[in-house]
């Protein structure tokens, strides 16, 4: 877990890199970054790369829900979208 500022924001650019990755490669996406909840305000010179790492993420963030919609668009044009299958449920008793 990263104990500064520096290395958070290295860590947060580090899994937005990876994210990216796994987007434009369909590999899994890398697990989630941890924000110690002890790690103070942040300093005033990294308030401009912390700017930088927050828009690349609500960038990624519009990104991920762009394909989302155009999945579900997509199944939904091939009739698949929504479609459940009933519940089935076994009487052990019987």
């Amino acid at each position: 877990m990263p104990a500064t500022w520096p290395d958070l924001l290295d860590e947060m650019e580090a899994g937005l890199e990876a994210h990216g990755r796994a987007l434009r490669e369909g590999a899994p996406a890398p697990a989630a970054v941890v924000v110690p909840s002890d790690i103070g305000p942040l300093p005033a010179e990294e308030r401009a790369r912390a700017e930088r790492v927050l828009a690349a993420t609500r960038a990624m963030e519009a990104e991920v829900e762009r394909r989302r919609v155009a999945l579900v668009d997509a199944q939904r044009r091939a009739g698949r979208a929504d479609r459940r299958q009933p519940a089935a449920y076994v009487d052990a008793r019987a």
